[in-house]
C-alpha cells in the first residue's frame, strides 16, 4: 500500500521532527503499535513536488483495510500522539478517515525475487 499526502504549508519541518521522533525516541512504541495492527513494513518519504511537499508512505500488511480500521479506532497513547502529529502536518484525521478516501490503485509491480521464481 502506498499513499501520497500533501503536507500543509509551513509544516515540512514538523514532518521532519515527527519522523525523527519515530526513528529515535519513540521507536519501541512505534514497533509495538505496528505489530498490534498488523503492519509488517512501513517506509516514509518526503517528496518535494511542483505542487508542494508531500508525505509518501509505503506499508505492507496482510490486510491493510483492517490495519487502518484498528489504528483509527485505537485510543493507545502512542497511536493518539501519532494521529495528532499526522493531522497537524497533513490535515488528515486518522481517527476519522475521510469516507471518500480511496486507496491507491496498483498499476505495476516488480520483484527480482518474483522474476527468479518464474524462471
Amino acid at each position: 500500500m502506498c499513499l501520497a499526502l500533501p503536507i500543509l504549508d509551513g509544516k515540512t519541518q514538523d514532518v521532519r521532527d515527527f519522523m525523527n521522533e519515530l526513528e529515535n525516541s519513540r521507536k519501541s512504541e512505534y514497533d509495538r503499535s505496528e505489530r498490534n495492527i498488523g503492519i509488517t513494513k512501513e517506509l516514509w518519504y518526503l517528496a518535494g513536488l511542483p505542487s508542494g511537499d508531500h508525505l509518501i508512505a509505503y506499508m505492507e500488511s496482510d490486510n491493510f483495510g483492517n490495519a487502518l480500521s484498528m489504528f483509527s479506532q485505537s485510543q493507545d497513547d502512542f497511536d493518539m500522539w501519532f494521529k495528532e502529529r499526522f493531522a497537524n502536518a497533513t490535515g488528515v484525521d486518522l481517527n476519522n478517515p475521510p469516507p471518500d478516501m480511496q486507496l491507491p490503485e496498483l498499476l505495476s509491480s516488480y520483484s527480482a525475487e518474483m522474476m527468479t521464481a518464474a524462471d
